[in-house]
């Protein structure tokens, strides 16, 4: 098995069941975790942390192991990737190399074929089950002292959860992936809150809404696990930004770590990096300020509000959803920022319309964009033309180089948002930006 072989791989179990669904089916009809739950318990040789939520999951785990590697070698699993696929999985910061992606890949692919051997064609083994039986397997080989990972949408159908963790992290939750999580904000906190096994010794919270974080309580008190909130156990204050990133205050319990600093941008940030210092400052037990400083300044995640460009200033952030715009529009009041060029790539099945609209306010320009990406729709035109008829004027392209050109001859701030696709897309041209 190649690289690509390798890759295709992780998709092709999905890819024959996928076709019999029915499109609206939730996950708890299409995904079977039970398949891999044998294989991944019996693999869960290393202390691990599990991330959900709806938002920031991969800037915490990100943080988690950025910190964790002060004094661990340290496994990290997360989901989308940006520049290629071999981003999900890390050791130390240093994504797998493409000859051990295909080495472990063709070392696990017999014990996933027996599993597939078996089942109907409306049946399959999640891609996030195979990823992660993949970096178990990966991570125990190159013997990681403790391992982050993030889960995919949920965490009750979702394969990852059943890599036994001894920590989780529950970030912000919100009304996303309805489809497939379910329609209400109860239903996706229900989902999320699976994270929550009765095997941890704490759970670590965001601020979440009445409602979320009445199903988190009920699910960790019929557990009886302990849970650290923010605001309360822990939190961020004194936050102040500079072009490059921000500077902030966290607090955890008795404990304080002062002027903390990291690349990227928004208040969000720093509410995920206290989650971060929480969780590991109780799985290090004695973590001091200077290290946390030193190891959080290593922090690389692109995409996550990403000043890509200073002139003009450009931001770039993987933002698909309206509930996830207000923390743009906060960062672009920071920098005293009234106007901007809004450039928009998001698939024709996600929020366009909603991002479109809350960003209106302070959009000069709208341009709406696609990725090549084959595995996404995106129809500009047919998005212009539904923005249109809701009062917002938007501008069709047909490539991310496309837009940024449109953009740069505007010459005014601009902010990228967009899938997974087009942020990577846009991280390769960088230096064209």
């Amino acid at each position: 098995m190649n690289r690509q072989e390798a890759e295709d791989y992780v998709y092709s179990s999905y890819m024959k069941a996928e076709k019999h669904w029915d499109y609206n089916a939730k996950d708890s009809v299409k995904r079977r975790p039970d398949l891999t739950y044998e294989i991944l318990r019996n693999k869960s040789e290393t202390p691990s942390v599990m991330v959900t939520g709806s938002k920031g999951k991969g800037s915490v785990a990100n943080m988690i192991s950025c910190l964790l590697q002060a004094r661990y070698k340290v496994g990290l699993m997360t989901s989308p990737h940006i520049t290629d696929f071999n981003d999900r999985f890390r050791i130390d910061g240093q994504k797998i190399s493409d000859e051990d992606f295909a080495k472990y890949m063709t070392l696990i692919k017999p014990e996933i074929d027996e599993i597939e051997k078996g089942l109907p064609e409306d049946v399959c083994i999640s891609p996030i089950g195979i990823q992660a039986d993949l970096s178990l397997t990966y991570f125990n080989d190159k013997g990681t002292d403790f391992n982050v990972i993030e889960c995919g949408k949920g965490a009750e159908f979702d394969d990852a959860n059943n890599i036994r963790h001894e920590y989780a992290v529950i970030n912000s939750i919100f009304l996303e992936h309805t489809r497939e999580l379910g329609e209400t904000l109860e239903k996706i906190a229900k989902d999320k809150s699976h994270v929550i096994t009765g095997e941890q010794k704490y759970v670590y919270v965001a601020p979440q809404k009445p409602e979320a974080m009445k199903v988190i309580r009920e699910r960790a008190d019929s557990l009886g696990t302990a849970l650290k909130e923010y605001g309360k156990d822990f939190w961020a204050d004194n936050i102040s930004y500079s072009r490059g990133g921000m500077t902030f205050d966290v607090t955890v319990g008795e404990r304080s770590f002062c002027d903390i600093t990291i690349p990227l941008l928004g208040e969000h940030q720093a509410r995920n990096c206290a989650l971060a210092l929480a969780a590991a400052a109780d799985i290090l037990g004695d973590l001091d300020e200077e290290t946390a400083r030193r190891q959080l300044k290593k922090l690389d995640y692109p995409g996550r509000m990403e000043v890509i460009s200073r002139n003009p200033f450009t931001i770039l952030d993987a933002c698909i959803n309206s509930a996830s715009c207000q923390n743009v529009i906060d960062v672009l009041g920071n920098y005293g920022i009234d106007k901007a060029t809004m450039i928009i790539g998001i698939p024709d099945d996600k929020d366009y319309a909603g991002v479109a609209k809350m960003m209106q306010p302070v959009a000069d320009t709208v341009i709406i964009t696609k990725s090549g990406n084959p595995h996404y729709v995106f129809s500009p035109a047919m998005q212009c033309e539904e923005l249109g008829n809701e009062g917002i004027k938007a501008v069709p392209t047909e490539s991310v180089k496309e837009a940024i050109e449109k953009a740069k001859a505007i010459g005014m701030p601009t902010v990228i948002l967009g899938t997974t696709s087009v942020v990577s897309e846009v991280t390769k041209l960088k230096a064209f930006i």
